[in-house]
């Protein structure tokens, strides 16, 4: 079936501050000769810039001259980014029949968590059917997006060459030789997320799993807690205060001034998310709270994300941005706190079960889903470096990159994911997927910290959220922790944390 006729929308704002060329005073600084920068970062008045100006000049080498700089730019509106609008265009419009309704893929996907099987099966064929429909389409966009990314990188690699990603890596702030420890060390703890899922399947008394159960709640116990919201902030705030008493005053404080809107209203947005002002420096938390365990994980993790903004607010603005790879440190961290404070307080065996299934669940997104993605991902570029790769071998490759991580943990494989899951298709940054892995990881990382270093543990985690905007990965940890992130020692005591929760959820089932 041909694809629709689709109007060249306009470029949304995210998109257009993407692609805009980069200020005069960026390329200068990075074009600029070593001596020069030497004695600029030298001043006082300028130290803020340090760290941003040396990373962005390991790419300097990868600059061409400003002609072709601003025909990259140029071309690249009406040209590459309008391949991921017609996705997000695409994505829109299609339909699906779910129990002899038509709805759309966005309320498809959300029946993928329903108590029901049957219902989580005629979504999950539904929207693989309706994808089926637009293959070709969504192969031609892929194709496109990553054509262009492999011709700037032969074209950005003139001086030495350069791997498909190194842009990735930097964006990240991490080098290529902690990814590949990262996602070799997960790959031989595969087994942990595999056992996740298949005690999940026990659960719910479906074995093997098959795609379409992914998403699958628990079944919900009789004796459930439903908290308020203030009983909820009390809890978060005595488990943050097992790490510092501060932390846990912070919680009390962002309830008490209202900064934290979470009260349910008609027409309310879904998701959650924490998000601050340049002037004064304060964090708000948006979320909506009606009462379950997984919603006061869901504000803790919230939580988390604002003491890190909160703990850097009185550093200058170019020390406060920090990568994707270091935004879920604090995030998780908090989480996990109140998650074994939870853990210690629940008083049945089902109560602890529910706890713990959130713990499988994410050891199977994490750990089996996410690398999936990247693995589909390198071999969908490298595929397209020796020309166009068809729908049918997009199928192939993503069916085997499932098979590489879940193996027979799951029934059958989802095929078509390459299709449906928009992150693919955003033509502003490939790889959209290592960087919560690595997330996760790392902040279980620091989490396996806490014995090691006692009371002394407090103060150095928070220093060590102070120093994420001004240090890439490696020296972050390195300075702070002693250790290196390039080796696999690090990210097996990580591991080793889902572990122990793998095993809990297996005890319980």
């Amino acid at each position: 079936m041909p694809a629709p006729a689709l109007a060249n929308p306009p470029c949304n704002s995210w998109a257009l501050r993407s692609v805009k060329p980069p200020p005069p005073l960026d390329v200068f600084l990075t074009r600029a000769s070593e001596a020069f920068i030497q004695v600029l970062i030298t001043d006082p008045d300028l130290a803020e810039l340090r760290f941003s100006i040396q990373h962005s000049r390991k790419l300097k080498d990868q600059l061409l001259t400003v002609t072709e700089e601003q025909l990259v730019t140029g071309l690249a509106v009406n040209g590459l980014h309008s391949w991921g609008n017609l996705y997000t265009e695409l994505a829109g419009t299609l339909k699906c029949t779910v129990e002899d309704n038509e709805v759309g893929l966005a309320k498809a996907f959300n029946l993928l968590s329903s108590p029901s099987r049957e219902i989580r099966s005629e979504a999950w064929h539904g929207v693989k059917a309706a994808w089926e429909g637009r293959a070709e389409t969504v192969a031609v966009i892929l194709n496109a997006i990553n054509g262009w990314r492999l011709e700037e990188t032969k074209q950005r690699g003139r001086q030495r060459p350069l791997h498909y990603l190194d842009k990735s890596c930097h964006q990240s702030r991490i080098d290529r030789a902690t990814l590949d420890a990262l996602m070799e060390t997960t790959y031989q703890n595969r087994a942990i997320g595999q056992r996740a899922l298949t005690a999940m399947g026990k659960v719910l008394a479906i074995t093997p799993m098959e795609p379409w159960d992914l998403f699958a709640p628990p079944p919900v116990a009789n004796d459930a807690p439903v908290f308020t919201f203030e009983a909820a902030i009390d809890l978060v705030a005595n488990a943050f205060r097992q790490l510092t008493p501060e932390m846990g005053d912070f919680a009390v404080m962002m309830a008490e001034k209202g900064w934290i809107d979470a009260q349910p209203t008609p027409n309310r947005s879904t998701g959650a998310y924490c998000t601050g002002f340049s002037e004064p420096r304060e964090p708000r938390i948006f979320m909506t709270f009606e009462g379950s365990m997984n919603n006061v994980l869901t504000l803790a993790h919230e939580l988390g994300h604002a003491w890190h903004n909160w703990v850097m607010r009185d550093l200058p603005r170019y020390e406060t941005y920090y990568s994707m790879t270091l935004a879920e440190t604090a995030s998780i961290f908090a989480e996990t706190l109140v998650r074994d404070a939870l853990l210690a307080q629940a008083s049945t065996p089902e109560q602890k079960r529910a706890i713990a299934w959130e713990d499988g669940s994410a050891a199977v997104t994490f750990l089996l889903n996410i690398p999936a993605r990247f693995t589909f991902e390198q071999k969908l570029v490298e595929a397209r470096q020796q020309g166009f790769v068809i729908a049918d071998v997009l199928k192939g490759m993503m069916r085997d990159s499932w098979q590489h991580w879940y193996e027979d943990s799951l029934a059958s494989y989802d095929e078509m994911f390459w299709a449906s899951k928009l992150h693919f298709s955003i033509s502003q940054l490939g790889f959209y997927n290592y960087p919560y892995l690595f997330g996760y990881l790392f902040s279980l990382g620091i989490y396996a910290q806490r014995e090691r270093y006692g009371a002394a543990f407090n103060d150095l985690y928070t220093t060590l959220l102070r120093d994420t905007g001004t240090h890439t990965a490696e020296d972050l940890v390195q300075q702070h922790l002693q250790q290196d992130i390039r080796q696999p020692a690090f990210w097996q005591a990580s591991l080793a944390i889902v572990d122990r929760s793998v095993r809990q959820l297996e005890a319980l089932v």
